[in-house]
Formats: C-alpha cells, sequence, structure tokens
C-alpha cells in the first residue's frame, strides 16, 4: 500500500521546487507546438487555393484530383504524427524534471523526452492491440450470452459488460508508472517497460486507484470552482451591467490553471514512480529539506 499523502505532498514539493524548469519546458514545447501549427495553417491555404484550381482541371483529369486528395492526406498523417511526438516527448521530458529521484538538468530532460517517443509509440501499439483484443472477447461473450435468449443470457451478458469497465481500471493502474519507467528509469525496452511497470505496481493497485481518484477530485475543483464562480455571476447579474463580459475571462482564467495543474499532473506521475519504485527514505528526507 502506498502512502497517498505523501505522494501529494511530495507532488506539491517538486512542484514548488521546479516550478520554472517545468514552466519552460512546458513553454518550449508549446512554441514548437505553435510554430507546427503555423505552418500547417499556411500550408493547407496554400493547398486549398492550389485545390480549387485543381477541382477545375480535376474533372477531366480524375488522377490528378486523386493524387493531391493523398497527398493531402499524408500530410495530414505526418502532421499529427508529428504533434503526437511533441506530446509524448513533452511529457517524458517534463517528468524527468519533476522526478524526486534525480535533479536531471533541462538539456537532459529534453534528450530524455525526445530518446521516449519510440518506446513509448511501441507501447501504445501494444497495449492498444491489447485492449482491442480485451474488448473484442468481451462484447464477444456478452453478444453470444445475450443471444442465447432467456432472462439469465442477458443477465451475463450484463455483468459481463459491467466487469470490463473495472477490468480496464486495473490494467490503467497497474500501467500508470509507464512514463516515468522509460523516462526517469531509462527502459527504452518497450516490453521490458510494460513488464516492470507491472512488477513495481504489483500490491498497491488500490492506493494507485485511490490516488488517481483524488487527483481527479482535485481537477474538478481546480477547473469547476472557478469556472462555477464566473459564470454563475455572469448568468445570474443584470445584462446591463457588464456581468457577462465575465465570460470573456474564463480563458485567460482557465489557462494558467491548465498549465500549473500540467506541471503538478507531471510532478504527481513522478513521484507516484517514486513512491512504488521504494524512492528511498533518503532522497525523500533531501526533497522536504
Amino acid at each position: 500500500m502506498i502512502d497517498i499523502g505523501r505522494v501529494f505532498a511530495t507532488s506539491w514539493t517538486m512542484l514548488r521546487q521546479r516550478f520554472w524548469l517545468l514552466l519552460g519546458m512546458f513553454a518550449v514545447f508549446f512554441a514548437i507546438q505553435m510554430v507546427g501549427s503555423m505552418v500547417l495553417g499556411i500550408v493547407l491555404a496554400i493547398m486549398g487555393a492550389a485545390g480549387a484550381v485543381g477541382i477545375g482541371a480535376g474533372f477531366d483529369d480524375p488522377a490528378s484530383l486523386t493524387g493531391m486528395s493523398i497527398v493531402f492526406i499524408l500530410f495530414m498523417v505526418l502532421f499529427y504524427g508529428a504533434y503526437l511526438v511533441l506530446m509524448l516527448a513533452q511529457q517524458a521530458a517534463m517528468v524527468t524534471i519533476a522526478s524526486p529521484l534525480e535533479e536531471a538538468s533541462f538539456g537532459t530532460a529534453m534528450v530524455r523526452g525526445f530518446k521516449s517517443v519510440v518506446p513509448f509509440f511501441i507501447i501504445s501499439l501494444i497495449l492498444g492491440v491489447g485492449y482491442v483484443a480485451l474488448a473484442a472477447v468481451v462484447f464477444a461473450v456478452a453478444g453470444v450470452a445475450g443471444l442465447g435468449g432467456g432472462t439469465a443470457g442477458g443477465i451475463v451478458g450484463g455483468l459481463l459488460l459491467l466487469l470490463f469497465m473495472p477490468v480496464m481500471v486495473y490494467l490503467g493502474c497497474r500501467f500508470a508508472v509507464l512514463v516515468p519507467v522509460v523516462a526517469v528509469d531509462q527502459v527504452f525496452n518497450p516490453l521490458a517497460a510494460i513488464r516492470r511497470s507491472w512488477a513495481v505496481t504489483e500490491g498497491r493497485v488500490l492506493g494507485i486507484f485511490v490516488a488517481n481518484l483524488a487527483l481527479g477530485v482535485l481537477a474538478v475543483v481546480a477547473f469547476g470552482v472557478p469556472f462555477g464562480l464566473i459564470f454563475g455571476t455572469a448568468v445570474s447579474g443584470d445584462p446591463g451591467s457588464g456581468a457577462p463580459l465575465l465570460l470573456l475571462l474564463l480563458p485567460l482564467v482557465f489557462l494558467p490553471i491548465f498549465v500549473v495543474f500540467v506541471m503538478f499532473v507531471t510532478s504527481y506521475m513522478a513521484t507516484l514512480h517514486s513512491e512504488v519504485t521504494g524512492g528511498g527514505s533518503e532522497r525523500l528526507e533531501e526533497v522536504f529539506a
């Protein structure tokens, strides 16, 4: 069983201690994503203009229109693939910075982030195929039970579907520390990383589930309270008083909350990894010193 209170206390401490490093890493990847989005917009505008001209010609030359469609699809696949790579690298880099197990430099964290992309991608494919296969088996059995007719068949099918969600939650808890296992422990072999995450979370599923549940409640409070206050004031206020203009403040309020919460989540993931792997009391004493 993990110490949930210590997980959140250490997460907050790591966020405070490495706030500017985490914010800087977030800003760097955000800037890269913005530049990529601008490039996408420019390319799409050019392709749109060329496409408008090509559509007319396409009626006379269908092969030309087909070629343009294929190029457009390939470009979008490459763009979103690059975006996914950046997201994975950002998560790995920020978790490395936030880990209480080491004091990685900004450059080291950046390198670890991009080095973790390929293992993460392969792990995602492996787990995705596994989840789809499991879901297919459950739904197939539930369907067969339902086709059997009668009340008993319907009950069996319904129970199987209800049991599917707890199984998914259980698997999510067992793989909750995959990111820091790859980025912090530097286990870049996908199968070895999956095995390590499964091993270090053994006997700690309930604690991880409760900790994740508490994180979800924290997210609801962090985003729900300001939204409720601003939206409630704007809706209940006199239209002539300018109260509805408060709705324009929502993006300005939620942006810093979102950024800080993302930074806290990465600290939480790094601390949870430290907790389930034994972390070391000496290192935790240094964190709170």
